[in-house]
């Protein structure tokens, strides 16, 4: 039987030569990738074809390529060329490919039957000593003859359904260690800028605790690791570890990946938490959902050898990632709805990478066209020029929405102003109306009373009268603490700081004692300023006296290098939740709305030994919005 095939060998071996394009070896030769009209296709599915010797008997089923690629019609594929070297020299052969169940490579010289050459024959023997050096691809050194010409087959082996697809590469062994070093160079400068970026996406994520964070980070994370996984890089994980680097597990990646990468887009174009397009809270589970259902199908049907399903679920799994494609455009649809115009750069970084994976895995893929690049090139590329893409986004998203925060705020000091003004105008108006009107009806009131009891001589009614006298006169002093209260007539005179002083001087010694102290120079502060400043502390002197039941109380400002801070302390009791939530809290609400309105700060402890409030208000206040100089205070 071997004589059999040795004669068919000789036979046949001149009759495949003729006519068919020798890729000479010159003494110069350093590297080439084998093309057409050199590298050659086997025609039909060799599916039943196990050795290079059956393919004698059919010299004219072969096509020139430029790379092999059988697509998903076949498993199994074979390749094959001829070279003639001007003198005798190893060569390495590479495969650019790492998804290969098996691989053989064998080597045919003139009456001679063809051998196979030792080397890795599996995809997870690429990183052994089978292979010339460890390398991410299938790498086989071949000892040519010189002056002779010398068939090379390769049959390469899929798992039904992935694509049947390789280039194929000659290299003297010095140029492939040097090319390697500078690949190993370009994934290295790729993974230390995913490592950059992941560094920053993590540090954004511990100062800001947003999701979006999370799910930047995940999306680029999953994709750099399928990237890398499917590029071979995976063979030099330890053997425990090879379901890691598994053509499902690979698929899961890149599923988790497109699936943060659509809620990323959500958060990314601010589109509304109620908005869905299928009436879901989180459509995107539904395609990533699909798609792991159809990877776990998939392994069953292979376990058992089905390999009709096996062949046909990438057609389901077309239909899920065009799920993602769907519900991403609805969000980039509701953007330019809102003219969210930050979109197109989303749409332009993300069309990087949507042209790859519609030209590699669905054209490539299918056998439409041949591409001798390899596909995680490809994507490397696709991924580093989107990363850029994305990153230079988020970083003017995040400046504009900086940007529009901060008119936001400025807006909302501006309306504090204008509340605080309200609210000052409306102090004046009721002080004037106390001081003017109910002030005047007292004094008629009690100058009628007067006239009364000057009228008759009966001494009980001249007894009720004079019992009316200390009424009316705490009523008129009651009347003038309020409308001073309302607008002090003293601190367009007295300034902000013996205004304070004559609050804390004009309080009862009983039941609280309350003493006041300064120390530093005076800092003048603008009008409106120092009436929200004298506002604040009265409102802290009227909460001690209503609700601390302190014995001791203090006012103390202190004029610092850069700030004013003011200290009101007591021994009392300070206010409870149950007062607060009956309404005490109003006023430090107001207080709080005040201090805020300033740029400054206000805070307080309550503990057993009494109430210590503190705020501090910066001299220099750029953000600060001066409302209109109120009028005169009512005197």
């Amino acid at each position: 039987m071997k004589w059999d095939w040795f004669t068919l060998w000789i036979v046949f071996f001149p009759a495949t030569n003729y006519g068919q394009a020798l890729l000479p070896l010159h003494a110069s030769f350093d590297g080439v990738t084998v093309g057409k009209p050199f590298l050659q296709q086997y025609q039909k599915p060799p599916t039943q074809i196990s050795t290079s010797i059956l393919l004698l008997d059919e010299p004219g089923e072969w096509k020139p390529v430029e790379s092999i690629n059988y697509g998903r019609k076949s498993s199994i594929g074979w390749a094959r060329f001829f070279v003639r070297p001007d003198q005798s020299r190893t060569i390495w052969l590479e495969l650019t490919s790492h998804f290969m169940d098996s691989v053989g490579v064998w080597v045919g010289l003139p009456n001679r039957l063809p051998q196979r050459i030792r080397g890795p024959s599996s995809w997870r023997e690429q990183a052994t000593p089978l292979a010339p050096v460890n390398h991410h691809y299938f790498l086989y050194a071949l000892n040519l003859p010189a002056h002779q010409t010398t068939t090379i087959w390769i049959r390469g082996c899929v798992i039904p359904g992935d694509a049947m697809k390789f280039g194929v590469r000659l290299w003297s062994p010095p140029r492939f260690l040097a090319i390697q070093q500078q690949e190993l160079w370009g994934w290295a400068v790729f993974v230390g800028m995913v490592l950059s970026i992941l560094g920053g996406v993590l540090i954004a994520f511990v100062f800001y605790q947003r999701t979006l964070y999370l799910l930047y980070g995940c999306y680029i994370g999953c994709l750099s690791i399928y990237a890398l996984l499917n590029d071979g890089w995976g063979a030099f994980l330890p053997d425990s570890w090879a379901w890691f680097d598994g053509f499902s597990t690979i698929i899961h990646w890149l599923n988790v990946g497109l699936g943060a990468f659509i809620l990323f887009s959500r958060r990314f174009l601010m589109v509304p938490s109620g908005f869905s397009p299928f009436w879901v809270r989180w459509p995107e589970f539904i395609p990533m959902s699909f798609i792991t259902g159809l990877i776990l199908f998939s392994e069953w049907s292979q376990s058992y050898h089905y390999q009709y399903i096996s062949l046909n679920l990438w057609l389901f799994g077309y239909i899920g990632f065009s799920g993602y494609v769907l519900i991403w455009l609805t969000y980039v649809a509701n953007a330019f709805q809102r003219k969210f115009w930050l979109v197109w750069l989303l749409i332009i970084a993300v069309s990087v990478l949507l042209t790859y994976l519609f030209a590699g895995a669905f054209l490539v893929n299918s056998g439409l066209i041949n591409s001798p690049l390899p596909d995680m090139v490809a994507l490397r590329i696709a991924l580093l020029i989107e990363l850029i893409i994305l990153s230079v986004g988020w970083l003017y998203r995040r400046k504009l929405l900086q940007t529009t925060h901060s008119q936001l705020e400025l807006q909302n000091r501006a309306l504090q102003a204008d509340i605080i003004q309200t609210q000052e105008t409306e102090r004046q108006r009721i002080a004037t109306d106390l001081h003017d009107d109910l002030g005047g009806t007292l004094a008629i009131i009690r100058q009628r009373l007067d006239d009364i009891r000057q009228r008759t001589a009966d001494p009980t009614i001249q007894q009720a009268f004079d019992n009316l006298e200390p009424l009316i006169q705490k009523s008129g002093h009651d009347l003038r603490r309020i409308a001073h209260n309302l607008m002090p007539p003293e601190f367009d005179r007295l300034g902000l700081r013996g205004a304070i002083e004559q609050l804390v001087q004009n309080i009862p010694a009983q039941p609280t004692r309350f003493e006041f102290v300064a120390s530093g120079a005076e800092h003048i502060f603008p009008a409106d300023m120092g009436l929200n400043i004298y506002r604040i502390v009265s409102e802290l002197v009227q909460n001690i006296q209503k609700h601390a039941g302190a014995k001791r109380a203090s006012v103390q400002l202190l004029y610092e290098e850069i700030m004013l801070s003011v200290l009101v302390e007591d021994d009392g009791v300070g206010i409870s939740a149950e007062k607060l939530a009956n309404g005490a809290g109003i006023g430090l609400k107001s207080s709080s709305l005040r201090a805020t309105h300033m740029g400054a700060t206000l805070q307080s402890e309550t503990g057993e030994g009494g109430t210590f409030v503190v705020l501090e208000v910066p001299y220099a206040l750029p953000r600060y919005v001066e409302p209109a100089t109120p009028q005169n205070p009512a005197r």
